[in-house]
């Protein structure tokens, strides 16, 4: 018994010592990598996608500048040699190795861009003291947000209060910014609200081919009333730029009524062959290639959409939802239509601050921040008050993700959900169908990000330079938490 006590001592011993060996090392490395990643892409996007690239960051040494690039590279090189030397001289795992070049090359390239550094803080402590604020609290904010979805992940009720408060606060500034009548503020909240109550639903979906039916007739009617508010919208101005259209031939309604249809026919066939298993009955071959017949035309439709945002946008979400209904089984097909609602009040808030923005006279302070000037092919720079795009987005995408559980609920990988498709055991097939099913509210959210940041002419890439950024920043949380 004494020898069984000591072994197992020495065993939890050497499991501590297994979890913490190097820990302080490793951790320092790892962190330091990240912290470089995260000051490499800011220095990026401040170079290539602001207007400080002209204003502030104009460097007549460029010939010694890059002299002393070269000695910063060189000195680089050298160090990562004899951290190398040393690490294979104590036997370290070729992973160490790794951690270390990549922590010592994003190191020397901050180091080697010293100089424009140092002019960014010239220019800040320059008597800017109001940018300066703006600049604390926008990433105050940021890191309140970005800490609220880490803490998401363990909690996910917390999207609930979120959107609750979303919706009170993002209307209540458009009452203040529009007039009443436009009803964009009470849509937009109610939207918001709609979409708070599905994070409150039990992870495990429960079974119910009535819901998926109903929601097929949600999904129809959202399409037909976007549709009509495409067609119905000249003449409100917080609508035109969404529905623009070059009247140049009429616009045929035989694509949406298509769409519609497939959307209708995917319910009848949830309920029949949700019918054939409840009834223990093998489902007919017939069936199964109507299913996929019908996922795979209705995928397909959205290519051949009109290019106006709202149109191409309507196309995608009725294009997606026969699939989407076909791998459901509950309140997880409700949510579809909840989340495009969301977006669409996203779209519709976006359209009323530029709107606003494009009808308030330009200060002189917007002209030197340089909130007017132009990139190329008409997309403006980043400004300050853009950080709020790559937020949204995360939070939107986050939610798609945990508005119906998560990837490891039983829900997820329910036989129901692709019985619908095969019905022979075939993990990869199956797995496959549960990923491209989860894969589909992603997918509506990085389409709306896209038609927003063409809709504000802001660049595509900087927006998901930054939303890398943020996601890198909840990486440094998760890292400590592990």
């Amino acid at each position: 018994m004494m020898l069984a006590q000591n072994l197992r001592n020495l065993a939890l011993k050497g499991l501590q010592y297994f979890q913490t060996y190097d820990w302080l090392m490793l951790m320092t490395v790892i962190t330091l990598g990240y912290i470089g990643w995260i000051i490499c892409l800011l220095l990026h996007i401040l170079q290539s996608y602001t207007s400080l690239a002209g204003d502030v960051f104009k460097n007549p040494h460029d010939a010694w500048q890059r002299n002393n690039k070269m000695k910063v590279y060189l000195f680089g090189c050298v160090l990562m040699g004899a951290i190398s030397v040393v690490l294979f001289m104590e036997h370290s795992p070729p992973l160490y190795h790794a951690y270390f070049s990549m922590t010592v090359f994003l190191w020397t390239q901050i180091v080697g861009e010293y100089q424009l550094i140092k002019t960014l803080c010239r220019w800040l402590s320059g008597g800017n003291y109001n940018y300066i604020i703006k600049i604390l609290a926008s990433s105050a904010v940021s890191i309140f947000i970005l800490e609220f979805l880490v803490n998401s992940f363990t909690e996910r009720k917390l999207y609930t209060w979120c959107f609750l408060i979303m919706g009170i606060v993002a209307a209540f500034y458009l009452f203040q910014a529009i007039p009443w009548r436009s009803g964009i503020p009470i849509y937009v909240c109610s939207a918001c609200w709609f979409l708070s109550v599905f994070t409150l639903m039990p992870a495990e979906i429960p079974d119910n081919n009535g819901l998926v039916i109903a929601s097929g007739a949600i999904i129809v009617i959202i399409g037909a009333a976007a549709r009509w508010l495409d067609q119905h919208s000249e003449g409100n101005k917080y609508w035109l730029r969404i529905s623009y259209h070059k009247m140049e031939k009429p616009r045929s309604p035989v694509l949406f009524f298509l769409q519609a249809l497939l959307v209708g026919l995917s319910s009848v066939m949830v309920s029949l062959s949700t019918s054939h298993r409840k009834e223990k009955q093998e489902l007919h071959a017939i069936h199964q290639l109507i299913n996929w017949s019908i996922a795979g035309f209705s995928t397909v439709l959205p290519l051949f959409s009109e290019n106006s945002l709202l149109s191409r946008l309507t196309s995608i979400f009725l294009g997606f939802a026969p699939s989407f209904l076909l791998l459901s089984i509950g309140y997880e097909a409700v949510f579809y239509g909840a989340l495009a609602l969301v977006l669409v009040a996203w779209i519709l808030f976006e359209n009323t601050i530029l709107h606003l923005m494009m009808a308030k006279k330009l200060s002189a302070s917007m002209k030197r921040t340089g909130e007017i000037t132009m990139l190329e092919n008409d997309v403006r720079y980043l400004q300050l008050s853009d950080v709020r795009i790559p937020l949204i987005f995360l939070i939107l995408f986050n939610v798609a993700f945990f508005g119906t559980g998560n990837f490891a609920s039983i829900a997820s990988f329910e036989i129901s959900s692709v019985y619908r498709f095969i019905t022979v055991f075939s993990p990869f097939l199956m797995a496959t169908l549960l990923i491209f099913k989860l894969f589909i509210p992603f997918m509506l959210v990085i389409c709306v990000f896209s038609a927003i940041t063409k809709l504000l002419q802001v660049p595509r890439v900087g927006c998901y330079f930054l939303v890398i950024l943020f996601s890198d920043v909840m990486t440094i949380h998760f890292f400590f938490l592990v």
